[in-house]
């Protein structure tokens, strides 16, 4: 049954706007003008216009209402689905209803009014991903996390080696339960819902380590054995619980591959320093059943956005390796039933979309993002160490307002020119403990350091 209700006001003022709220964004003179979808639905049968479009939202994941315009900015009849009827402006000419029928099969945000989640207005284009990385917690690194007691009798000399060797250090009992404290209190519900309420952020990106799996399946290799089981239960609470209640959607980024992709500490490599991913056929098995075990965990949570097949891979990997990997794992995540977001990342070097530039896309893979690290590290090299330290000594955060310019600026470039949209690096860092720091989120908003804007 589809129940319409009229409302007359004023016409259509203008076409899609990009978002699900009537405002400044698009129709600033209070006219109706709200799609959720950016491909909008357009009926094709002239008698039946409104009943069209009732059963498209009725038939439409996330749809609760629509509202149908007979003539709209370009002349032609537009069907607007809605998350729900929330504030929008009146139309003439315009049939707007709630479909209550479809309305108890969807998920639902419990802290939401408008009947849906976020991540399926990002996962649609209809709305940019702006994230910040939850850097630290399932995946530890011990320049982010050095005040945690899980670092508590291991030295200068080896705190910096990953996951691996803290576990070799501590050993499998006492390892397991310092991991299992740090995981429980880095990141709370309490920091999801302090995300939610900046009002712009509406994405976190989870890192996390191959051996998370192993809470519940198998997978080739013996590597994974070694680390501290229990973070899959966190992971869980995250994407099926504290996102779904306070609207925030989840990207997994699969930071730490077996092998190693980078022999940096954050890919808890056996070794620091050794890559030896793309060595060995068990490694990208590995990485397969990595990648499909979590997209088939969630691929119906109203919170799980996708996933990066990989994290800054270096040159040291075999390129025709990591490209069929890219390509096997996205059809295997598809073949899960899960259309989710698959990110791609070139090599740490090769920050630049341009590298993998026609490898994935489209018409024949769908959802396909590229994903690049603009770090401002590079450009010094050759110069002294006294000059080094001379441009940290007149460094930007040394004087705030130009620090606080320089913030506003990249995000401004970042909400209009990125497609997908962006990710901070992260939301806490025990620096904010003892100094200034530039990599806590959450220290540079609650100290008027960083103004997010939409």
């Amino acid at each position: 049954m589809c129940p319409h209700v009229l409302l007359v006001e004023a016409s259509e003022a203008c076409a899609y706007c990009g978002n699900d709220q009537s405002g400044p964004n698009c129709c600033v003179s209070g006219n109706y003008c709200q799609p959720w979808n950016p491909t909008y639905y357009q009926p094709a049968n002239a008698r039946q216009l409104p009943d069209d479009c009732c059963n498209r939202c009725a038939s439409t994941s996330g749809c609760a209402a629509y509202t149908f315009v007979n003539n709209g900015w370009d002349g032609q009849p537009h069907c607007y689905l809605k998350r729900g009827t929330g504030t929008r402006k009146k139309a003439v000419g315009a049939v707007s209803a709630v479909v209550s029928s479809s309305s108890s099969s969807r998920p639902r945000a419990t802290n939401t009014t408008d009947g849906g989640h976020i991540q399926v207005q990002i996962r649609s284009g209809a709305v940019q991903s702006k994230a910040v990385n939850l850097g630290g917690w399932l995946l530890t690194e011990h320049w982010i996390t050095w005040e945690s007691a899980l670092w508590n009798g291991i030295s200068a000399d080896e705190d910096h080696k990953g996951e691996y060797h803290t576990m070799q250090l501590q050993g499998k009992e006492k390892g397991t339960a310092a991991f299992e404290q740090h995981r429980k209190t880095w990141i709370t519900e309490a920091d999801i819902k302090e995300i939610a309420e900046t009002g712009v952020l509406n994405t976190v990106r989870v890192p996390v380590g191959h051996w998370i799996i192993r809470d519940a399946t198998t997978a080739p290799g013996t590597e994974g054995d070694m680390y501290a089981r229990g973070g899959l239960k966190y992971l869980d609470a995250l994407i099926n619980n504290w996102a779904v209640k306070y609207n925030v959607a989840v990207m997994i980024s699969l930071h730490a591959h077996q092998g190693s992709q980078n022999g940096i500490e954050h890919s808890a490599p056996v070794t620091l320093g050794n890559v030896g991913w793309s060595t060995s056929q068990t490694n990208v098995d590995n990485s397969l059943k990595f990648a499909t075990f979590l997209a088939a965990r969630y691929k119906n949570s109203p919170a799980f956005l996708g996933l990066n097949r990989m994290n800054e891979p270096v040159p040291f990997v075999d390129g025709n390796v990591l490209r069929n990997y890219y390509i096997q794992a996205y059809k295997q995540i598809r073949a899960t039933g899960n259309d989710c977001i698959r990110l791609v990342t070139p090599f740490l070097s090769e920050q630049d979309p341009e590298h993998l530039k026609g490898m994935i896309g489209a018409p024949e893979y769908t959802n396909a993002w590229t994903e690049i690290h603009a770090y401002f590290i590079w450009g010094y090299e050759g110069k002294t160490e006294e000059q080094v330290l001379a441009v940290i000594d007149q460094g930007i955060f040394q004087n705030i307002d130009n620090f606080r310019e320089l913030g506003r600026k990249q995000l401004a470039y970042y909400n209009a020119d990125t497609t997908g949209g962006w990710a901070f690096w992260a939301w806490r860092n025990s620096d904010e403990t003892v100094k200034r720091t530039g990599w806590s989120m959450r220290y540079l908003i609650r100290n008027g350091y960083l103004k997010l804007t939409a």
